[in-house]
């Protein structure tokens, strides 16, 4: 892993404004960080409320994304308030969160992380915690201590396996103390810890630390075939797309029994190499590569082994006997965890990985259907590095428990707006280049909706930026553009409608319940879409609600 840092870019910015600027290079690098994973931290002297001098940690706050971060999002935190919990032997999560929202040098500042004692009890002026791929994969395997021994020497000092609060930031500081000439901290099955006295030392460390792991397993992988190799021979990529744009609405209905759910197919070369491999059932028994993972793809994949992956009725009967399987066992997982009094959100999977097709990743929307699809693909990174060095492990159903349903991790999913009317929903529009289709797309999308927006090309044309990404940049809707005069049934014309399907997500289908608009204004399509509802692949637009206007 190469260094982004820039002198040039750098010069002149104060610390906080370094911090920024660093912890967005350690965003941009997804194998650091996902989806609002990691935190960085400087310490620096403030003036309080009094104008008295303090030492302040500014540290990430919950809930925000260190790739788009702003100074905003570092809420300071009075330093002298933190080292006082030195002498405490334990201390409860919320009286943790309680305590830390006295301790905030402005009270209007978002809630400080869960880590934020972690970096408060290091000594040193800029700490910068990742959840790196290549890290992870050394420490989540059962050679891990002789493996990072292999690597890093007595460079750096690995602690097991302990879910985020006051414990481990205690552990952390007593290693540390302990072993003051040590270059970083790992925590097994979670991340890194690197620290500097400036900014930049914090940010090259860890990417001295990552590149060294990468380096490890780029050599362990010469010559080797991972996941045991190939158990089933994956159809060709037009077969695969078209098995599953005729699956996916079934999959939808599977999955979205209790809450709408949103798909999105993978069958990229990483993705496909896995679900066809030998090894796949068993690695999507074991667990996460990481523990903030839980929130998004929960504690495992659902995996439907399939006789044939070419034929879409045999993959139906395997993935309907998988998710009936996965909701038995997470019914089981829950029932035998919950000693807390935590409610069920579903049981359903969010990843379901299909031997010989791919996956389908679920969502509430198309963009967290991509996060979960996202956090996937580096699990299965992360399961392939692991793999070559010894067995792969992971947090245990108690561990994953605790933090699948952790207030402190579940309160950063409430900071999300509300959800509109119609979430969940997809729509289909014909006739959207003018009049009433326009304004349906935009109104459908400002309310939620995932739009598919029908019209003629030359009308995108002349419309510039049209009436779909405007209503996309108003309502946070996926939106497509498709040619009014294709037939949704099949030949060339048909091969545009499914690629404007697949622009919604490779997996973003109309239906039940999803609303299906249908304008005079394309009657030819306008029929074609109502003869295919009516048809074998109705599933994939069928909508309680049609109106033609």
């Amino acid at each position: 892993m190469n260094s982004r840092w820039s002198d040039g870019d750098a010069q002149g910015k104060s610390d906080l404004d370094l911090l920024v600027y660093a912890s967005r290079l350690i965003g941009a690098e997804t194998t650091l960080v996902v989806w609002g994973g990691g935190n960085t931290s400087i310490k620096q002297d403030e003036r309080d409320h009094r104008g008295r001098p303090t030492r302040v940690l500014r540290v990430k706050g919950s809930g925000s994304d260190l790739k788009s971060i702003q100074k905003k999002d570092f809420p300071g935190v009075r330093m002298d308030d933190v080292l006082a919990l030195l002498d405490r032997q334990d201390m409860g999560d919320q009286e943790m969160v309680d305590y830390l929202a006295h301790a905030l040098q402005e009270p209007a500042s978002p809630r400080p992380s869960i880590e934020t004692l972690l970096h408060g009890f290091l000594p040193a002026s800029a700490v910068i915690h990742t959840h790196a791929d290549a890290v992870v994969s050394l420490t989540n395997n059962d050679r891990s201590r002789d493996v990072l021994r292999e690597v890093y020497g007595d460079e750096v000092i690995a602690l097991s396996y302990r879910r985020p609060g006051f414990l481990i930031s205690r552990e952390v500081a007593t290693v540390f103390a302990a072993h003051p000439s040590a270059r970083a901290i790992l925590l097994e099955k979670h991340g890194t810890i690197c620290w500097g006295a400036s900014v930049k030392d914090a940010y090259e460390a860890t990417i001295e630390l990552i590149s060294r792991a990468e380096e490890a397993i780029a050599h362990r992988a010469k010559g080797r075939t991972r996941f045991g190799g190939a158990a089933v021979v994956s159809p060709a990529a037009e077969a695969r797309r078209r098995v599953a744009l005729a699956v996916a609405p079934h999959v939808r209905g599977l999955v979205g029994k209790s809450r709408r759910q949103v798909l999105f197919f993978d069958d990229a070369p990483p993705v496909l190499e896995f679900a066809a491999s030998r090894e796949a059932d068993a690695l999507c028994r074991i667990g996460p590569a990481t523990p903030d993972h839980t929130i998004f793809t929960k504690r495992l994949p659902c995996f439907a082994p399939v006789t044939d992956p070419s034929d879409p009725e045999a993959v139906r009967a395997g993935v309907t006997a998988a998710v009936e399987r996965f909701v038995t066992d997470y019914t089981a997982y829950f029932e035998g965890h919950n000693t807390e009094g935590a409610k069920l959100t579903d049981p359903f999977p969010r990843v379901i990985v299909v031997g010989g097709l791919g996956l389908f990743a679920a969502g509430k929307d198309r963009r967290t259907a991509g996060i979960v699809d996202d956090i996937y693909h580096h699990t299965i990174s992360v399961l392939g590095a692991a793999t070559s060095f010894g067995g792969y492990v992971s947090l245990s159903a108690r561990e994953a428990f605790d933090v699948e349903y952790w207030p402190l991790e579940l309160y950063k999913l409430s900071l999300a707006p509300p959800e509109k009317e119609l979430a969940r929903r997809i729509a289909l529009v014909t006739g959207g280049a003018s009049g009433i289709g326009r304004a349906a797309a935009q109104r459908l999308a400002a309310e939620g909706a995932h739009v598919l927006q029908q019209i003629p090309f030359r009308m995108q044309e002349l419309d510039g930026h049209g009436a779909g990404q405007r209503a996309s940049a108003e309502g946070g809707a996926v939106h497509a553009w498709v040619d009014a005069t294709c037939n949704p049934l099949g030949g060339e014309d048909g091969a545009k409608w499914q690629t404007a399907r697949q622009r919604l997500g490779n997996g973003d289908y109309v239906r039940e319940h999803a609303v299906v608009l249908v304008s005079k204004v394309a009657s030819g399509a306008a029929e074609a879409a109502l003869n295919l509802v009516e048809h074998e692949q109705r599933a994939a637009l069928f909508g309680k609600a049609r109106g033609e206007f």
